[in-house]
């Protein structure tokens, strides 16, 4: 969040800091919640004995696990920004400085889908049946709304932002499709986005930073 604020002087900045704080807050909330809800069902956090619980007993007869599943899925929802849980990205994305909104849209964004890959293939692969139909849908709704609400923007940084939410439906969809080729495709494409990511904001920055150079400074006494 500090990052996010480091332009205190601009009412965006601050506008964006708190936020990306009170919904991340929200989402971690979820997210700690189905936590326990899953630790609460299986005694375990440990996601080898996770996926050995549901192997034995399955989860249609454990709402528990059924609602941690759930829970997660919600947590997880807000850091990717999957639609409908997007809404504090382009705000966010578009008041941060260049540069982080760069790092936030490659780093932190690719940490939680790899994270996501293996609670989901390793500790709920047992349990697909449940939580492939939730993740189909969010994977279209993001894809759809991320690629539709981009093409309306004015700003360059909220377009990337709805840009980067599409993109989130696209490794949705890798991880609905699973085995080793899913998870594959999942990693490869990471990677190829965090890259095109970077250097997005990273030609936005040199972009604004030039034009900045070239305004007359408000200093400067009018001719």
């Amino acid at each position: 969040m500090g990052c996010v604020a480091s332009g205190r002087s601009r009412l965006e900045s601050n506008e964006a800091s708190l936020k990306y704080f009170l919904l991340g807050a929200f989402a971690s909330g979820f997210l700690l919640y189905g936590i326990a809800l899953v630790y609460g069902a299986t005694g375990s956090m440990h996601l080898q004995e996770i996926a050995s619980h549901i192997a034995r007993g399955g989860v249609a007869q454990n709402p528990l696990l059924l609602a941690g599943i759930g829970f997660l899925l919600v947590g997880f929802g807000f850091k990717v920004s999957a639609v409908p849980f997007h809404m504090w990205t382009p705000d966010v994305y578009q008041g941060a400085p260049t540069v982080v909104t760069g790092f936030m849209a490659a780093g932190p964004k690719v940490a939680v889908f790899v994270a996501l890959l293996r609670v989901l293939g390793m500790a709920f692969d047992g349990a697909r049946p449940e939580w492939t139909a939730i993740v189909w849908v969010l994977a279209a709704l993001t894809m759809v709304f991320g690629n539709i609400l981009a093409l309306v923007q004015k700003d360059m940084k909220r377009m990337l932002a709805y840009s980067a939410i599409a993109h989130a439906g696209y490794v949705l969809v890798s991880l609905v499709a699973g085995a080793e080729l899913g998870g594959i495709g999942t990693l490869y494409y990471l990677v190829v986005y965090a890259l095109t990511t970077l250097g997005s904001f990273g030609v936005v920055a040199l972009a604004t930073r030039e034009s900045m150079a070239l305004a007359p400074s408000a200093a400067e006494p009018a001719r």
